[in-house]
C-alpha cells in the first residue's frame, strides 16, 4: 500500500509534540508494590481526583495505570491540591491525601506505594466485601473468581459462563464468540489438554481468577483462532501451614471434593491439591431423521433417556525454592485420571420405503454404552532469574505421558414386540487403544529499556505424539454371534512438532500504551494409517503478527485497539480416516486432507469507569479462512455419517456489552449482552447453504448482601439461536438462584444453588439438506440442586468460586 508522505510526517509531528507535551507538564509519578512480597503490581488503577476547595483543578479526575513494573505517571495536571487513589483486584485500596502541584512545585513523587492484599478471613472478603466481577486490561480481561456463587464444585467452565465472548453450550462445551478453537493455560503454561477437557480438570474452588484473551499478543501460541484462557490458580505465600477443602453434591448424584495445602518455610514453599469430581447430566432425548440412500428412504424416530457420568481424579504437587534473592526454582509432579461414560436406553422406530416395494417397519430397543478414560503423568521443572539492571530470564520444561487410554462403544438394537420380543436384531463393539506422549520447553527473555518501555522475546518448542489401533466387532443375526470386521482394522501414528520464535515491544508515550508483537512457527506433522492412502506429511513456516494499542482519555476512559493473526490446527480426531460408530445410527470418518483455519481479528473497546460502576463495549470483527465444521450426510438405511471439512470461510461483526452496576448499597448488578451478525460461506456440497444470522445472548446477574454473613444470586440467562452451512440450533433460555451463607465461624461457610430454576432450558437443533433431514430435541430431567460445603485454615488465600455445571443440563446433543 503507498503511502502518503505528508501524512506520515504529520503524524510524526503529532506524536513528538503530545511526548514533548508530557515531558513538560506537571506530572505526579510513583511504583505499586505488593505489601507482602515486594514485586511490582502490573495494571494497577491510579486515579486523581481534586479537592472539593481546588478551585484551580477540573472537576474530573485523571486516571491511568501502571506498567509491568509497576510504575506510573500522570500527566497535564494543572496546579492545585488532589486526593490519589490506587487500586486493584485482589488488593486493598490505597489513598494519598494532600498532593499539591503549585507554580514552584510542578512535580510530585509519591515514591513506592504499598498495596495489601486481601488475605483475611472469610467474613471480610467473601461475605462483607465486594470485588468486580471482570477486569479490564490493555490485552486481556480478568475474571474474578470469587464473583459467582453459583454451583459450587464446579470447574473453570462454570466460571466462565457469564462472561463477555464466551457461552457455555447445552452439552458443557464451551466457545469463544461461537467457536471452540481456543488454548487453555494454567498459570501461563499450556495445559496438557486441549479446549473444554482442559478446563474440566480445574476445580473452581482452586482457581484466583481466569484471565481471557480475544487477541493474544505473539509471546503466546498460535493455535486457538478466537483467543485463548490463561487459568489462575490459587497460592499462599503465608508462613506455616495452610490449606482449604471443599466438598459438594447435587440431586443429579453429582459429587466433589477437592483441597489444597500449602507451606512456607524460608525459602522453600511447597504445595499439595488433589480432586475428585464425579459430574452426572440426564436428559429426555427426542430425534427424527429422513435419509435417502438411492432409491431408499429410511424414516426413523429415538425417544428416551440419555445419562452421561464423568470421573475425574487428580492429584498434584510441587515446591518453589529461593536459590538467591534473584533466582528460584520450581518443580511439580500432576497425576489425573479421567473417564468420561455415556449410556443411552431408547425406544427406536424405523419405516424404509424402496421404490416399488411395500414399506416396511420395525420397533425396536437401541442401547448404548460409551467409556473414554486415560491416566496422565507429568512434570514441570522451571527456573526464573532476575538481573541486577532489571531484565529477567525464565525458562520451564514439560514432559507428559497419557497411558491407560481406551475408548470403548458398545452399541445394540434389540426387537421390541412380537415373538422376537427382548432378542437381539443388530448391534456392534469398538475399541480404540492409544498412547499420547507431549513434551515443551521455553526460554522466554525479559528487556526493560526505559521507565516504560521493554522489549521480549523467547524460544518455545511443543511436540505432541499419538499411535494406536482400531477393532470393531458386528452382530451376525444368522449365527448369533459377533464377529471381527477385518476391513475395519486399522493401526495409526500422528506427530506434531512446532518451533517457534518471538519477539514484542512495548512502551508508553504519555497517554498511549503500545505493544506490536511477531511470532514465527515452523510445524512439521506425520500421519501414518493402515487405511491405503491416507498418510500424510507436512511442513509450514508461518509467521504471526500482534498489535495491541490503548489511550488513557479523561474522566476515566480507556479506548484500545486490538489485532491478532492466528490458526486453528486440527485436532487427531478431525483427520482419523476410518469410520467409527457413536451410536448404531451414527457413524463419523476423518479427513486426513483437513487444512487449519486462519483468523484475522480486530477489536475496539471502550471502558469508563464512575465512581463504584464500570461500563465496557467492544466492537469486534473476525474473518475466518477454511472453517472447520462437521458435516452430517446419508451412510446407510437410517444411519447417518458425521465427518469434519472445510466448508469454506465466515465472518462475524458484533457488539458486546457490559456493565458492572451498584444499584444500592447491598445490591450489585452485573449486565453482559452479545449481538453480533455472523455469515458463513459455503465452498463445497453436502447439502450446505451459504447462511446469515445475527446471533445474540444476555445475562443479567444480581449480587444481594444480607447482613454480614449472607449473600444471594439470582440470574437469568437467554441463549440466542445459532446458524451453520446444513442448519441451525433454536434459542432458550434458563434462570438460576444460589444463597451463600457463613457457618459457625468465617472459615465455614455453605452454599445452596439450584440451577435452571423454572427448569425451561429446551435444545433444538434442525440440519435440513438435499438427502437428510435431522430433527433433535433435549430437555433436562429436572433442575438441579446443589449444595457445598467449604472450609479453610489459617487463612489460605482464597477465593470463593462456587461456579455453575451446564453438564447437568443436557445430554445427547452431539446425536
Amino acid at each position: 500500500m503507498k503511502r502518503n508522505p505528508i501524512a506520515t510526517l504529520i503524524i510524526l509531528l503529532l506524536l513528538s509534540t503530545g511526548i514533548a507535551q508530557a515531558q513538560t507538564q506537571p506530572q505526579i509519578q510513583g511504583k505499586v508494590q505488593d505489601q507482602t512480597t515486594g514485586e511490582p503490581i502490573p495494571y494497577a488503577e491510579a486515579i486523581l481526583t481534586p479537592t472539593t476547595e481546588n478551585a484551580n483543578a477540573t472537576e474530573n479526575p485523571h486516571h491511568t495505570i501502571t506498567t509491568q513494573d509497576g510504575t506510573f505517571q500522570i500527566t497535564g495536571v494543572p496546579n492545585g491540591e488532589y486526593t490519589l487513589m490506587i487500586r486493584s483486584v485482589g488488593y486493598d485500596l490505597t489513598t494519598r491525601e494532600q498532593i499539591r502541584l503549585t507554580p514552584t512545585q510542578k512535580t510530585h513523587d509519591a515514591g513506592t506505594i504499598q498495596l495489601q492484599p486481601l488475605e483475611i478471613g472469610l467474613a471480610e472478603v467473601v461475605v462483607v466485601g465486594s470485588r468486580r466481577q471482570i477486569v479490564y486490561r490493555l490485552d486481556k480481561r480478568i475474571i474474578e473468581a470469587s464473583s459467582n456463587l453459583m454451583g459450587s464444585g464446579g470447574t473453570a467452565v462454570d466460571i466462565l459462563e457469564n462472561t463477555p465472548s464466551i457461552r457455555v453450550g447445552v452439552d458443557g462445551e464451551v466457545t469463544f464468540r461461537g467457536s471452540s478453537g481456543f488454548k487453555v493455560y494454567v498459570d501461563g503454561q499450556p495445559s496438557f489438554y486441549s479446549g473444554t477437557q482442559a478446563l474440566q480438570q480445574v476445580p473452581a474452588g482452586q482457581i484466583e481468577n481466569i484471565e481471557v484473551i480475544t487477541t493474544p499478543s505473539a509471546r503466546y501460541d498460535t493455535d486457538g483462532e478466537v483467543g485463548m484462557i490463561n487459568i489462575i490458580t490459587k497460592k499462599s505465600s503465608r508462613s506455616g501451614l495452610t490449606g482449604m477443602v471443599n466438598l459438594s453434591g447435587s440431586t443429579a448424584l453429582s459429587n466433589g471434593l477437592d483441597f489444597m495445602l500449602a507451606q512456607q518455610r524460608n525459602k522453600l514453599q511447597w504445595h499439595l491439591a488433589g480432586n475428585w469430581n464425579q459430574p452426572v447430566r440426564e436428559s429426555d432425548f427426542h430425534q427424527q431423521k429422513e435419509t435417502t440412500v438411492g432409491d431408499q428412504i429410511t424414516t426413523s424416530t429415538s425417544d428416551g433417556p440419555r445419562r452421561s457420568k464423568g470421573y475425574f481424579y487428580g492429584i498434584r504437587t510441587g515446591i518453589d525454592y529461593a536459590v538467591a534473592p534473584r533466582t528460584s526454582l520450581n518443580a511439580e509432579v500432576d497425576i489425573h485420571y479421567g473417564k468420561n461414560t455415556r449410556t443411552g436406553d431408547l425406544a427406536y422406530s424405523e419405516t424404509i420405503a424402496a421404490a416399488g416395494a411395500d414399506p416396511v417397519s420395525g420397533d425396536y430397543n437401541s442401547r448404548d454404552d460409551y467409556d473414554l478414560h486415560s491416566t496422565v503423568w507429568s512434570g514441570t521443572v522451571g527456573f526464573a532469574h532476575k538481573f541486577d539492571d532489571g531484565h529477567q530470564l525464565t525458562g520451564s520444561f514439560m514432559a507428559g505421558y497419557e497411558g491407560d487410554a481406551m475408548e470403548y462403544f458398545q452399541s445394540d438394537l434389540f426387537f421390541r414386540g412380537g415373538d422376537s420380543q427382548g432378542s437381539r436384531a443388530q448391534g456392534h463393539r469398538a475399541w480404540e487403544d492409544e498412547r499420547r506422549w507431549t513434551v515443551r520447553s521455553n526460554i522466554d527473555y525479559v528487556l526493560p529499556y526505559s521507565e516504560t518501555g521493554r522489549l521480549e522475546a523467547g524460544w518455545q518448542y511443543f511436540s505432541y505424539l499419538e499411535d494406536g489401533d482400531y477393532n470393531m466387532q458386528f452382530w451376525d443375526p444368522a449365527r448369533q454371534e459377533f464377529y471381527w470386521r477385518e476391513d475395519i482394522y486399522n493401526t495409526f501414528y500422528f506427530q506434531r512438532g512446532i518451533h517457534s520464535l518471538y519477539a514484542i515491544g512495548s512502551d508508553s508515550f504519555g497517554p498511549v500504551d503500545a505493544q506490536i508483537g511477531l511470532r514465527g512457527e515452523h510445524t512439521h506433522r506425520v500421519l501414518r494409517s493402515s487405511i491405503e492412502g491416507s498418510n500424510r506429511t507436512v511442513n509450514r513456516f508461518e509467521v504471526f503478527p500482534s498489535l495491541h494499542l490503548g489511550y488513557n482519555l479523561p474522566r476515566e476512559q480507556t479506548l484500545t485497539l486490538a489485532y491478532s493473526y492466528r490458526t486453528n490446527r486440527p485436532q487427531l480426531f478431525y483427520m482419523e480416516p476410518y469410520i467409527t460408530y457413536r451410536d448404531y445410527y451414527t457413524a463419523e470418518i476423518g479427513n486426513p486432507d483437513i487444512r487449519p483455519e486462519y483468523v484475522n481479528s480486530v477489536e475496539l473497546s471502550y471502558k469508563k469507569n464512575m465512581q463504584q460502576h464500570v461500563i465496557q463495549s467492544t466492537v469486534f470483527y473476525r474473518s475466518r479462512r477454511d472453517k472447520i465444521e462437521r458435516l452430517r450426510v446419508p451412510y446407510e438405511a437410517g444411519v447417518t455419517l458425521d465427518s469434519m471439512a472445510n466448508v469454506g470461510n465466515d465472518h462475524a461483526l458484533g457488539l458486546e456489552l457490559s456493565a458492572q452496576l451498584k444499584v444500592a448499597k447491598s445490591w450489585d448488578v452485573n449486565v453482559i449482552g452479545n449481538v453480533y451478525y455472523y455469515k458463513v460461506v459455503n465452498d463445497l456440497g453436502s447439502g450446505g447453504r451459504q447462511e446469515t444470522s445475527t446471533n445474540y445472548d444476555f445475562t443479567l446477574n444480581n449480587l444481594f448482601r444480607i447482613g454480614r454473613t449472607t449473600r444471594v444470586q439470582f440470574d437469568g440467562n437467554f441463549v440466542g439461536p445459532t446458524v451453520t452451512t446444513q442448519g441451525r440450533s433454536a434459542a432458550f433460555w434458563f434462570a438460576n438462584l444460589a444463597v451463600r451463607q457463613q457457618l459457625f465461624s468465617p472459615n465455614l461457610q455453605g452454599t445452596l444453588s439450584f440451577r435452571d430454576v423454572f427448569n425451561s432450558a429446551r435444545y433444538r437443533s434442525d440440519i435440513t439438506t438435499a438427502n437428510l433431514v435431522s430433527i433433535t430435541r433435549i430437555r433436562p430431567r429436572y433442575p438441579v440442586i446443589t449444595m457445598s460445603l467449604s472450609y479453610t485454615f489459617n487463612n489460605y488465600n482464597r477465593s470463593q468460586s462456587q461456579a455453575r455445571d451446564n453438564r447437568d443440563l443436557f445430554e445427547g446433543t452431539n446425536y
